[in-house]
């Protein structure tokens, strides 16, 4: 996968077949969304690119505080470009978003970013397609502009796994309740973090990726090549109780596997 950082760095790309998003988790359905994409692109022996923002919009739109207690991320620019890659796309542009992009008219991004300077010969959308300053965008209008400007939108379905809606949002709602199995459900993979063990804790690389609400939960803990089972438990931090191996300063990952509901909890 090529990784384009930048609309300033874009070069000409064969045929683009263009889906636009935060992708953040990179999840089933954007799984699904990156799958039409590179079917779609094949049919015309194009390339399926991804046009996302860094660093998430939200963080951009809210301050700060707002954005630590009401929003955390489910992956970090480095995790999103290894998920994406994984998932086949070709080519992943990735759009510096300032308070002045976020204003950009709707109009204005699909004429200046997408028709003149990637050349979209077709547009993915997801179910429910809203984006642009103040989300004024909409699958209609962006049907409306590929008849003026000669591409065609494809709106994918909604995505339900085990009845449940598949959706960034309700992925964080799950974590934050502690059902981190659901999470993993929707997510296809183990929900995970990175970090240094100091002072006993897991101190998270990032501040802004999400954790799942207190409790103990079975996580998986690698260190180096060493993976370990064990017990994971939130509180005021992450501490791992039976877990004796981790030297200060080590860095390490982990995977939340399931929550557990221990006596003394």
């Amino acid at each position: 996968m090529e990784v384009v950082r930048g609309l300033e760095n874009w070069k000409p790309a064969t045929n683009p077949v263009v889906t636009v998003g935060s992708f953040d988790g990179v999840h089933l359905a954007h799984k699904s969304i990156i799958g039409l994409l590179k079917h779609e692109a094949e049919l015309i022996r194009g390339h399926s690119v991804l046009v996302t923002f860094s660093p998430h919009p939200r963080l951009v739109l809210h301050s700060l505080d707002a954005y630590a207690r009401r929003f955390g991320l489910l992956s970090t620019d480095a995790e999103k470009t290894s998920l994406l890659a994984k998932a086949g796309l070709d080519i992943l542009l990735v759009i510096d978003f300032d308070e002045a992009f976020s204003k950009l008219p709707y109009s204005d991004f699909i004429e200046k970013v997408l028709v003149e300077k990637i050349g979209v010969r077709k547009m993915v959308v997801g179910y429910n397609h809203n984006f642009g300053h103040d989300r004024e965008g909409s699958y209609e209008q962006m049907s409306e502009y590929g008849k003026r400007h000669g591409f065609e939108v494809d709106r994918f379905p909604e995505q339900v796994v085990h009845r449940q809606h598949v959706s960034s949002t309700r992925i964080r709602q799950l974590l934050e309740e502690g059902d981190v199995a659901q999470a993993n459900d929707l997510l296809g993979y183990c929900y995970g973090v990175r970090g240094v063990f100091r002072n006993g804790a897991c101190q998270v690389s990032d501040p802004h990726k999400l954790l799942p609400g207190s409790g103990a939960y079975l996580v998986k803990v690698k260190n180096g090549r060493k993976y370990n089972f064990t017990v994971g438990r939130l509180d005021e931090g992450l501490t791992f109780p039976d877990l004796h191996t981790l030297a200060e300063g080590e860095e390490i990952s982990l995977n939340f596997i399931k929550r557990l509901h221990l006596r003394e909890e």
